[in-house]
């Protein structure tokens, strides 16, 4: 395996230790002018070369970074990756003032996905999914939580998990698969059917997938029938997330908690009551500021949730519906202006934080015995990553400890 010597950074901003809360979401570790020394994978040193330069054997690649800013490399901690078709006719539609619920009832949404994904090839979802990811990774991300979710039927939610186990095996950003068959339900079964044919799905899906999602929201899966398919889902060693508070507040936030959920997700209309309730549990509250954006509404109330304690991230919620951007760097800058959250704030969100979320342990800072997961950035800080926004900031892209990308 390569060894990299990045030297010179003007800045290297990372955090350091675990899950950051409340007030430590905004600590970062700065070294003007530092250095970081890879090999084998792993982050070996780090901080002025001075001080660990007798330890470099060999010839390692040198990396200039003179004038730029070092980061660990974003994790996008919740994505619909894998579908067929898009839908920019629905985007016109919102602008002339149709609601999602409408466009849904009208047969768009996401039983129009599902509708084209059920058609496509599992050749052609890895083509325009591989697409996507080299976006995503240009734009500095190199691992992403993936959910099926546009089947609704057995078959079709193994074909996407299935892509999801291809691309793993052929390009470098690290997917980690989620099985979403409670997203909505289908036109052809009534609701206690598709409830049961879950269920069932759960066997076969659970060797393909770690986590387990539901669409816990108004006119899609009650509290009740998210619990069931959640505790169900618990049985088979998958994980539980949540999409909750969404459109309406429901319990949702409420019932992650209940059910151990590693994240409960969207938060839009999250109340008082449930935030209390995340503070005091483990449960990562991942908000998703551009399908806000996208969809013209309210933005979940971040600095409460981040006030009161919460085990903050963020994520794109990259989807042809509600959010079509890949880009984390678009996002840490939506999630500043309109959010109230600061630089070091969505940094560590989008990171560390978001690092946990997914059950990571050796990734999302920089720190020596990391694994190598870097990112060096054209700015000259880490303020101008979200402040100049609409640009993508990276010059290179390190993951495990070997460039995988560089302009």
């Amino acid at each position: 395996m390569s060894e990299i010597l990045v030297k010179n950074a003007t800045e290297i901003a990372t955090t350091v230790g675990g899950i950051k809360r409340g007030g430590a979401l905004k600590e970062l570790y700065l070294i003007h002018g530092g250095s970081i020394y890879i090999k084998n994978g792993l982050i070996q040193s780090i901080g002025e070369l001075d001080d660990f330069e007798h330890l470099i054997a060999g010839n390692p690649e040198i990396i200039d970074a003179a004038g730029m800013t070092v980061t660990p490399r974003f994790i996008d901690a919740h994505t619909h990756l894998v579908f067929a078709g898009t839908r920019e006719d629905e985007f016109s539609m919102r602008i002339g003032g149709a609601t999602y619920r409408e466009i849904a009832e009208r047969g768009g949404g996401i039983k129009k996905t599902v509708k084209d994904t059920r058609l496509a090839s599992k050749t052609e979802l890895v083509e325009t999914a591989g697409a996507y990811l080299e976006h995503a990774l240009r734009n500095g991300t190199t691992t992403m939580e993936v959910k099926s979710g546009y089947g609704l039927n057995l078959e079709t939610e193994l074909k996407m998990l299935e892509v999801v186990e291809e691309l793993n095996q052929i390009q470098p950003v690290e997917l980690i698969p989620t099985f979403l068959g409670a997203h909505a339900f289908p036109e052809d079964v009534s609701r206690d059917e598709y409830i049961q044919s879950i269920l069932d799905m759960l066997p076969s899906v659970s060797g393909k997938a770690k986590f387990c999602d539901v669409f816990c929201e108004e006119g899609y899966f009650t509290i009740d029938e998210s619990r069931a398919i959640l505790e169900k889902a618990k049985e088979y060693g998958l994980s539980p997330r949540i999409h909750a508070d969404q459109l309406t507040s429901n319990g949702g936030a409420k019932l992650a908690v209940e059910v151990g959920a590693v994240s409960v997700d969207h938060l839009e209309h999250v109340t008082d009551d449930e935030i209390e309730i995340l503070a005091q549990s483990d449960t990562t509250a991942i908000l998703l500021p551009g399908v806000s954006f996208f969809l013209n509404y309210g933005y979940p109330p971040a600095r409460k949730i981040i006030d009161a304690g919460c085990i903050t991230a963020i994520a794109t919620d990259f989807n042809p519906g509600s959010c079509m951007c890949i880009s984390m760097q678009m996002v840490m800058s939506i999630a500043c202006t309109q959010m109230g959250m600061t630089p070091e704030e969505v940094l560590n969100a989008s990171t560390i934080n978001a690092a946990y979320s997914l059950g990571l342990t050796n990734v999302g800072s920089l720190e020596t015995g990391k694994q190598a997961e870097v990112l060096i950035m054209d700015v000259p800080n880490y303020k101008m990553i979200p402040y100049f926004f609409g640009e993508n900031h990276v010059n290179t892209v390190i993951k495990k400890g070997s460039v995988v990308w560089t302009r």
